[in-house]
Formats: C-alpha cells, structure tokens, sequence
C-alpha cells in the first residue's frame, strides 16, 4: 500500500515511566502503521503496553510520571514527538479522538452528559453554546441514545454502562477525528451490549472513513473487527500482520502459544485448556534478549542474548522471534 495511505506511523516509540522500583519501560520500541479506513487490533495480555502506547499517541502520559523519550509518532504527516502539548492538544479531538476504558471513571460525575459533550465541541471547533447543543443531540441519536434531547441534561448515573460507553463514542467523534483509538471499550459490559458497540463502531467507521486503532485482549472481537493485528509484549511489537497472518499463520512464539490458549468448540469440556506459563516479566528490570524467552519452550540460545527486530517473514507480514513457527 501507498505510503500516503498510512494515517499514523510510529516508529521506534519509547515511553518510560518513573517508579520506586527505577525506571519503567513502558513501551520500549513499538513499531506499527495505520491505515486510512482500516482497523488496526492491538493484542497482548494485561501489562503488555497497549494503553500506555495510545495515551502516548494522544499526549496524555501524565508528565509527572514520564512521558515518550524516543521515536516518532506521525499523524497525517505530522510528528506528534516534536509537539508542544498545546499542539497535540490541538489535534485531539479534531484529528484524532480516544474511548477510554472505563466510561464511569472517564465521565465528570458532577456534571450532567450533555455539556461535557458539548464543552468539546466549544473548545476545539468554536461552536457557540446553542450550536453544541443541536449537534451533541444529533450524536447522542447516531450512537444510539433514545430521547437524545431528554438525556442532554442528565448525568452519567442516570446511564447504563453501555449507554455511559455509547457516550464515550459520541465524545471521541464529536469533532469528526481520522483516528479512533478504543482502548477495550467492551470490557466490563455483557455480550449482547458488546456486540451492539462493535457493529455501532463499524457502521461509524463506514460513515465516517476514519482509522481505528483496537485495543483488547479478546482474539474473539479482533477476528470479527480487524483488518490487521499488532501483536504486543514486554513493551515491543513482536508482530504484525493480516488478521488472517495471525490467526492461521502467526510466526512469533507468543502470538502462537495466545492462539493456543482460545478455548474451542472441538475442545471437550475434560479436555485441559493450554496457558502460557508465569508472567509478563517487570518493565523495570527487563533483561538483555527476548522478553519472551523464559516463558517460550522453543527457545533457543540467541534468546538470551539480543532481542531480535521485527523481519518481513512474509509479504507485509513481520515478525521479532529468532526462533519462528515455520
């Protein structure tokens, strides 16, 4: 594809945070691209990184913490890296918005639904308070709001979890972004609300021609979403490549033994589920090689020495493992 089709390329991307423990590295070198009127899934267990690279993407690493230290992050050509926070401030909302996690903690619980809505469009597109106003109402209606006009002046409490997050999606396309980033958005809603916000985003996303950046944890909603999966551990990129490349062909150790662990209909209810053993190693005392190597039982001796980069296996399909599925 056409680099002028890539919406967001980030290279190299360093993010490092302070902690008792010294310094955590947070994202230690993610390299991906995404683009236009594609959705890019970002995969990987608890730990691994992923919101710690979208809020590196919209600027928002609280700088008491720490913030990016290397790489660039081009959005439409620009380098967020270089940025004032005024300037990245800019291009929230306008060029590229964000569902955050948790809409009961995201949601101002004192103010009621509609003027928080509202207050994005005045800030970042100028609109008058009356103005909003009719277009908070008309997203309120396009992400599925009954009585949109009634539920204006509500607030979050007076909402279900998966009308707060409907008002989420209504915040992040307030201002018509070319990027979404929905950081597990479905996590804490029941199957039926999550499949309701899936086809809610797709149909946006047809509307609207926008990228969308997926972050999860569930292979299940990246199958049926995704054009292309970023598979991440330890801080790093360790693959990328076509839904189809990582489901049926995947190359990295760790994204084979995650396939292995999906539960299946050929599986019997005796039959053991396959787990990856121990953990994410700690960010803060990460060790020379692979991060994956203690944890992989196909390892093999240049492992423990350098940790390898992301190499074409196939045609736009790469992969980080000295040791690959064959």
């Amino acid at each position: 594809m056409a680099k002028n089709d890539v919406i967001l390329e980030v290279q190299n991307l360093q993010t490092h945070l302070g902690s008792r423990e010294g310094t955590v590295k947070a994202v230690s070198g993610s390299t991906f691209e995404v683009r236009k009127g594609e959705t890019l899934g970002l995969v990987g267990e608890s730990g691994c990184g992923k919101t710690m690279t979208a809020l590196s993407i919209m600027g928002l690493v609280p700088p008491q913490l720490g913030g990016v230290v290397g790489g660039s992050m081009l959005l439409d050509g620009e380098d967020l890296v270089q940025m004032s926070d005024s300037e990245v401030r800019k291009r929230r909302s306008t060029k590229m918005g964000m569902i955050f996690q948790d809409p009961a903690t995201s949601l101002n619980p004192t103010m009621k639904v509609g003027p928080q809505i509202a207050e994005t469009l005045q800030i970042h597109m100028g609109l008058d308070e009356k103005t909003a106003r009719t277009r908070v109402i008309q997203l309120l209606d396009r992400v599925g709001i009954p009585a949109p006009a009634t539920r204006y002046y509500e607030y979050p409490f007076q909402f279900s979890g998966g009308m707060r997050q409907r008002v989420m999606i209504a915040i992040a396309l307030s201002c018509n972004p070319m990027l979404l980033i929905a950081d597990e958005p479905t996590t804490a809603l029941d199957v039926t609300v999550q499949a309701q916000l899936l086809e809610l985003v797709k149909d946006l996303q047809k509307e609207e021609g926008m990228s969308v950046i997926w972050i999860t944890h569930d292979l299940g909603v990246v199958a049926e979403l995704c054009d292309r999966v970023a598979v991440m551990y330890a801080g790093f990129i360790v693959e990328t490549g076509t839904a189809d490349d990582i489901f049926f062909k995947p190359k990295h150790r760790y994204t084979a033994s995650l396939l292995k662990s999906l539960p299946t209909m050929e599986k019997r209810s005796t039959d053991e589920l396959a787990s990856i053993p121990g953990i994410v190693p700690s960010l803060a005392n990460l060790k020379p090689g692979c991060p994956f190597m203690n944890r992989c039982d196909n390892a093999v001796d240049k492992c423990a020495e350098e940790n390898p980069a992301l190499e074409e296996m196939t045609k736009n399909h790469y992969a980080a493992c000295w040791n690959p599925v064959k």
